[in-house]
């Protein structure tokens, strides 16, 4: 592939890939699915659904990462403990469907996605196969910056939205344990500043995997990222309201209706614009102008 001359390949890896996503990221922040799922309006049937495409994602993804931990580029972002979501999705789904977890994986809910996958879910996971199997599979970075920063950051936001929504309670984890990391130095759940602290060392850790490498290798991670905030957004657009989600047997935890996005959050700290702003744009990229500028208003530990 040749380099897109619009960017500077001077940059680290880290900024090439804030400024080089913008596109795609402002794209991805109008995704209806995308604002239904923070504003906690999902039926708990299309959040679970969501889940499980989410567990298949993870799962192709950390097992490339893994069967690759050694690999240069990624050898110093590779932390499995710190960041693997796998094992917190398949308990949320097991919790929220009332089911033991070894069970999950035959219920109705499941069997309907894999008997009928979306295109985008299967072209997402299939991607991700392919990665693990190249002989570089540097730009399984990519997809791992998109995920695991956005989950951090954003992604806070909407574990507290579906707490809310679906009457779960977020200090114990039940449901939303996929929302729940770890101290960089212990197994206590990490707080806002211990967050931030994680994204600077992924983005140490990127930026030292890459090195003074090539351009073309940066250009590669580059339009690698783009391809995955679209394929995200593909799954955000599952979530529209548009499709049918088949209806699993009765889910065992009673559902709260879901409250509007505008109810004030934080104390009422941070206006209502920037919430929908800052947990769409954070949870699937931190590139896009818009998200740029309600960053700038924000706490200085979600600025990516």
């Amino acid at each position: 592939m040749e380099a897109n001359n619009d960017y500077d390949f001077s940059l680290s890896m880290a900024s090439l890939l804030r400024v080089g996503t913008s596109q795609a990221h402002e794209a991805a922040e109008h995704s209806q699915g995308g604002v239904r799922l923070v504003k906690g309006e999902l039926d708990k049937e299309e959040y679970v659904y969501f889940l499980m495409m989410m567990w298949h994602v993870y799962t192709e993804l950390e097992r490339g990462l893994e069967k690759h931990a050694s690999y240069p580029t990624l050898q110093p972002t590779y932390n499995p403990a710190l960041l693997s979501r796998t094992p917190s999705l398949s308990q949320d789904i097991s919790y929220l469907l009332g089911v033991p977890e070894a069970a999950w994986q035959t219920h109705p809910s499941h069997s309907s996605l894999m008997t009928s996958p979306p295109k985008c879910f299967t072209e997402y996971t299939t991607r991700l196969r392919e990665l693990s199997e190249s002989a570089d599979p540097t730009c399984l970075l990519a997809h791992a910056y998109v995920r695991y920063l956005g989950d951090m950051s954003g992604g806070q936001f909407i574990g507290r939205r579906i707490a809310k929504a679906y009457d779960l309670d977020m200090d114990q984890g039940d449901g939303v344990r996929f929302y729940d990391f770890k101290k960089l130095d212990s197994n206590e759940s990490a707080n806002m500043g211990d967050l931030k602290k994680i994204k600077e060392w992924y983005r140490d850790g990127m930026n030292a995997g890459i090195g003074d490498d090539t351009t073309l290798k940066l250009a590669a991670v580059l339009e690698e990222a783009n391809m995955a905030f679209k394929m995200n957004a593909s799954i955000f657009d599952l979530l529209s309201g548009d499709r049918q989600v088949q209806e699993p047997q009765q889910l065992a935890v009673p559902a709260k209706q879901a409250k509007g996005l505008y109810d004030p959050i934080l104390g009422g700290l941070l206006p209502v614009a920037m919430t929908v702003g800052l947990a769409l744009v954070v949870y699937i990229g931190t590139g896009g102008a818009i998200g740029g500028r309600i960053f700038r208003g924000a706490e200085s530990w979600l600025r990516n």
